[in-house]
């Protein structure tokens, strides 16, 4: 139950939580749909830590994932508002 309690777990949760706002106030694209299957996949891999606790590894690896989630969904989004449309 530690892991639960962890800066990062709480990193994670956040970063999974912000994309996931901003992936519901974008336009349904293809692009979009695999992003959102992306997140909440991630979504449900934390979750399942409340029943196992993850090893650091998979805590490692899940946290780089989100991160570069996150840092994807930002992009796609900034580029659909500077285009006006579907993103690049």
């Amino acid at each position: 139950m530690a892991a639960l309690k962890s800066t990062r777990f709480n990193i994670v949760q956040q970063a999974l939580v912000d994309s996931l706002e901003r992936l519901n106030e974008l336009p349904l694209t293809p692009r979009i749909r695999e992003l959102r299957t992306k997140a909440l996949s991630y979504d449900r891999a934390l979750r399942s830590w409340k029943a196992t606790p993850p090893s650091e590894e998979q805590r490692a690896a899940l946290t780089k994932q989100v991160i570069e989630l996150n840092v994807e969904v930002m992009t796609v989004a900034r580029e659909m508002r500077a285009s006006g449309g579907e993103p690049r």
